[in-house]
C-alpha cells in the first residue's frame, strides 16, 4: 500500500538529534505504559492551532471531541490507580472506557492488555497485545507490551511464543524479570519468522500463513488474502518474491526465497495498520530491488519503505516513524539456505502535541497526562551504511554518533 502523508506539524525543520533507546530497570510487571521514553533531545512542540487543522489530515474517520480526550485522561488516571491496588477488574473497566473513545491507543492498549492478564481473562488480554504491538512505537511502552505477550504465552503453555515475545522486549528495554523468564525458558527466538520452515511452495506457504489469522487485526465481513506482488519481478532474481499476506486492515510484507524445492520467507519488510480509526496510518511499501556486484561477490538488495502516523490519546499526541530499509540477501542453495540482514538505513521518528486542550478541559486528570506525555515529546533520527567485507560479512555502522543508532551495527556472516 503506498500512501502520501505529511509529517505531524510540531516536527523541527531539521532534525539533528540521533535516536538512544531508552532502557528502564523498573520491572515490567508493573504497570508502566504510560512512562515517557528518553529517546532523544526534546524537539520544540508547536500545538496544532485547533481540532479542525487535526480533522483536515482524515475526513473519513470521526474526529475525537474534548469529551473523548477527557474521558481517556480521567480513563488513565482512575485505571492506574486501581491497577496500584491490585484492583485488576476495576482497573480493565476504566481503561476498557477509555477505549471506547480512543480505541487504537497504544497507552491504554498496553493497560488493557495488562489489567486483562491480570484477570485471567487472556482472549481479552491478547487481543489488546496485538492490537497495541500494531501502533506502539516507543521502545519502552512496546518493551511492556512484548512482556504482557510472554506472561500471556506462558499462560497458554506456548513457550516459543514467550520466548520470542521476551527476546523482543529485551531487544528494547533491560529488564531483570524479563530476562529471569526468558533463561528460565531456555533463551530468545527473537526475529524467528512465521512459517520459518518453508513450503514446497508460494500457494503452500501461503496455506501456512493463513492459520496465523489470529494474529491479525481481521473486522468482521473481511478476509485474509496472500499473495505474490508484481514488485517481485524487479528484485534483480527470480529467486527473490515479495508475499502480502493480510486483511485490509493489518497485513505483513515478507521477502521469500526460493532455494532448491522450498519457498523461505527470509525477512519482513514491513506492514500496514489501517484499523479506521482517526490519525492511524501505518504503511509500507516496496518499491523494488537491485544486483549489486561487490568484488567477486554477488548481493541482492531489497528496499522497502515504511511510513507510520498515529493520533494518540484522542488526539492529544501525533506520533510518526519513518524508516527507509535495505535488506542484503546473499542466494543460497538446496544445502545451504539463503541469508538476508536487514538494514534500517535511514530512521526518523517523534511525538509531539496534537490538538491543545481548551481551558474548559484542563482538570487535575488532563493536566497530569499532559505533563507525563510532554516530559517525552521528542525527534530522533539516526541513520546506517553497509559494506561487504572480503571475508564476506555485512559490516554495518552508523552515521554520526555510533552510540546512537539503533539496529544490527557490525559484523554479520552472509556466506
Amino acid at each position: 500500500m503506498v500512501r502520501a502523508m505529511s509529517r505531524p506539524s510540531f516536527l523541527p525543520l531539521a532534525i539533528t538529534t540521533f535516536l538512544l533507546a531508552a532502557c528502564s530497570k523498573t520491572p515490567a510487571a508493573t504497570s508502566d505504559a504510560g512512562a515517557s521514553p528518553a529517546d532523544g533531545a526534546a524537539a520544540a512542540v508547536a500545538p496544532l492551532s485547533s481540532d479542525a487543522a487535526v480533522g483536515t489530515r482524515d475526513a473519513g474517520a470521526s474526529r475525537p471531541t474534548s469529551d473523548d480526550r477527557a474521558r481517556v485522561a480521567h480513563a488513565l488516571h482512575e485505571g492506574r490507580t486501581k491497577a496500584r491496588a491490585k484492583d485488576w477488574a476495576g482497573a480493565l473497566a476504566s481503561f476498557e472506557r477509555g477505549l471506547a473513545a480512543a480505541p487504537s491507543d497504544p497507552t491504554l492498549l498496553a493497560e488493557t492488555a495488562w489489567a486483562a492478564f491480570n484477570t485471567s481473562d487472556l482472549a481479552k488480554a491478547e487481543s489488546a497485545v496485538r492490537r497495541g504491538l500494531a501502533v506502539a512505537k516507543r521502545p519502552n511502552l512496546r518493551a511492556q507490551i512484548l512482556y504482557t505477550a510472554g506472561r500471556i504465552a506462558e499462560a497458554k503453555n506456548e513457550s516459543d511464543a514467550a520466548r520470542r515475545a521476551y527476546g523482543e522486549s529485551l531487544a528494547l528495554r533491560d529488564n531483570a524479570e524479563v530476562k529471569r523468564r526468558l533463561d528460565a525458558l531456555g533463551g530468545s527466538l527473537a526475529g524467528e519468522l512465521v512459517c520459518a520452515e518453508g513450503a514446497a511452495s508460494i500457494e503452500t506457504l501461503c496455506g501456512c500463513l493463513s492459520k496465523r489469522k489470529a494474529d491479525l487485526l481481521v473486522m468482521e465481513g473481511d478476509e485474509v488474502t496472500c499473495r505474490s506482488l508484481p514488485v517481485s519481478l524487479t528484485l534483480g532474481t527470480p529467486r527473490l518474491s515479495v508475499v502480502r499476506w493480510g486483511s485490509t486492515n493489518e497485513a505483513q510484507y515478507l521477502l521469500v526465497a526460493h532455494d532448491g524445492p522450498t519457498f523461505r520467507p527470509v525477512a519482513e519488510l514491513g506492514r500496514d495498520f489501517e484499523p479506521g480509526a482517526f490519525g492511524v496510518h501505518n504503511a509500507s511499501t516496496v518499491p523494488g530491488g537491485e544486483k549489486r556486484k561487490l568484488g567477486d561477490r554477488e548481493v541482492f538488495v531489497v528496499k522497502s519503505e515504511v511510513r507510520n502516523t498515529d493520533m494518540n490519546l484522542a488526539g492529544l499526541e501525533e506520533c510518526f516513524e519513518d524508516i527507509d530499509r535495505e535488506t542484503v540477501c546473499a542466494l543460497g542453495d538446496e544445502k545451504k539456505p539463503t541469508r538476508c540482514i536487514v538494514v534500517p538505513v535511514s530512521t526518523k521518528s517523534g511525538c509531539g502535541q496534537g490538538v491543545a486542550p481548551g481551558p474548559s478541559e484542563l482538570d487535575d486528570a488532563m493536566k497530569e497526562l499532559l505533563a507525563e506525555r510532554k516530559a517525552g515529546w521528542s525527534s530522533t533520527s539516526s541513520a546506517l551504511t553497509w559494506s561487504i567485507s572480503p571475508q564476506g560479512k555485512l559490516v554495518v555502522r552508523a552515521v554520526g554518533d555510533a552510540s546512537a543508532s539503533s539496529g544490527p551495527v557490525g559484523e554479520h556472516p552472509l556466506w
